[in-house]
């Protein structure tokens, strides 16, 4: 009984991988909470820093504002 099963299963796998686009598994964007990790005044401008779990993001704002504490990226 068993090889059966096992011959099954042999011919009901593809012997050839479907045709992929190459940016298929990278056109997905997961959205991360930034936290607010620094922040510097650029002229009229400040640039607020955040942490992405590990990668930086930086965005501009006015010199008058507030960083917010955390951005979605």
């Amino acid at each position: 009984m068993s090889r059966i099963v096992i011959l099954a299963l042999a011919f009901a796998l593809p012997t050839q991988q479907p045709d992929r686009d190459s940016n298929s598994s990278s056109n997905f964007q997961v959205a991360t909470t930034c936290f607010k990790t620094g922040e510097r005044d650029a002229g009229m401008n400040k640039i607020c820093y955040y942490d992405c779990l590990g990668s930086e993001a930086a965005i501009t704002i006015k010199s008058y504002e507030l960083c917010p504490l955390s951005i979605d990226n």
